[in-house]
């Protein structure tokens, strides 16, 4: 287990500080908003393309080898962006980062998957989103402070660094339980066929529509807050990378209280409590108006928005056979991806023809559509 965290701890603190720095850094390098909207779009379309098919292998090969190869190549390839300044440069790094990095995901929800005792999958999933939040605390301000005392060069390289000792460290993890065997009597199916059962499965299926809308709303936090922050509220860098860590601190304590709870109440009835409060607090990034304002709404979303996936990924594992958990959690995060992907074009528009407080109120009327999957699947999603 503590070679296991010791690794989200990495993943989670490089996460971090690219949440506040890269948006900055992009803006510094020239690129307007309607580029910096297609550089996340090319991210994801790296993820889009090759997570399913990550995942789906973690299930026949050590998971760990996708840990280490996803963490390395996100170090070295976050460094390359400090090499050049061609914009060239920067899409190509964008597809490839997405498509190598992205191996990280599947293989470690996965793992959370493997390591569970019976009957507490919500606890686990949430205290493994609980340790990513802590890491994105430290993170922001972390990075924060390298680029106020020193430049937003010196914050990549540092990212760089910490990916690799985590890439290393994952060697060491405990190596996960996937049962590649199918049913006695059976051929063992190949990937496609897999992927085919699980995507006509109705338990299964519709949970996979979720993530598309959760990651539409996850995307104007990450990718359009921290610039909105700065160009809109008038906040620093510093101020900034302080906004993301108290968020994430908030929601490190809540996401495994939430999963645990889902555990004993139900899950479909705690998660329809938090796309309820995380919709309405969406709003209220669009009235926040001074830096305390938009903390308080910040606090108020993690809450109810962190802990989200991991009881969904929760409800995956609940229904998901034990030897497609990898495949499964790769699936689920390519529609996660696709989120992604549907968004920035989106989201670009509407900072430039309207304004930049109303794509989180665009944002907020599309978590109403998982809500009405929520109620209109009463009997799939328990």
């Amino acid at each position: 287990m503590l070679p296991f965290y010791s690794v989200i701890l990495f993943w989670g603190v490089g996460s971090g500080m690219l949440t506040p720095v890269f948006p900055l850094y992009v803006r510094s390098m020239g690129f307007s908003i309607e580029e910096w909207g297609a550089l996340v779009m090319v991210y994801a379309v790296g993820t889009f393309v090759f997570e399913w098919a990550w995942g789906a292998l973690s299930d026949k090969i050590d998971r760990r080898l996708f840990i280490a190869s996803g963490l390395a190549s996100g170090s070295i390839l976050v460094f390359l962006y400090t090499v050049g300044s061609s914009k060239a440069l920067f899409y190509v790094l964008q597809f490839v980062r997405g498509a190598l990095f992205i191996m990280v995901g599947p293989a470690v929800k996965a793992l959370v998957s493997d390591m569970n005792s019976s009957g507490s999958i919500g606890l686990s999933m949430g205290l493994y989103s609980s340790v990513r939040s802590l890491d994105r605390a430290v993170g922001p301000i972390f990075g924060s402070f390298l680029v106020t005392y020193g430049s937003y060069e010196h914050a990549l390289y540092a990212y760089s660094a910490i990916y690799m000792i985590g890439a290393v460290a994952s060697l060491f993890c405990f190596k996960g339980k996937g049962d590649p065997s199918p049913p006695s009597g059976e051929k063992t199916p190949s990937i496609l066929q897999d992927c085919k059962y699980l995507l006509t499965t109705g338990s299964i299926a519709i949970l996979y529509l979720i993530p598309v809308i959760l990651f539409m709303g996850s995307t104007s936090i990450g990718s359009y807050l921290p610039i909105y922050a700065g160009e809109v509220i008038g906040m620093s860098t510093m101020e900034i990378g302080t906004l993301f860590s108290i968020g994430n601190v908030i929601g490190f304590f809540t996401t495994p209280m939430f999963g645990w709870m889902s555990d004993g109440l139900g899950r479909r009835r705690m998660v329809l409590s938090c796309f309820l409060l995380s919709c309405v607090s969406l709003f209220g990034f669009t009235i926040a108006r001074t830096p305390l304002q938009l903390t308080l709404v910040l606090i108020t979303f993690r809450v109810m928005f962190s802990p989200l996936t991991p009881m969904f990924l929760a409800m995956l594992t609940d229904v998901t056979p034990q030897r497609l958990i990898g495949t499964s959690m790769g699936i689920y995060s390519t529609f996660e991806n696709l989120g992604i992907v549907l968004t920035p074009p989106v989201y670009s528009v509407i900072w430039n023809v309207y304004a930049p407080g109303y794509i989180f109120m665009f944002s907020a009327l599309t978590q109403v559509i998982g809500i009405l999957l929520i109620l209109l699947k009463p009997k799939l999603i328990r």
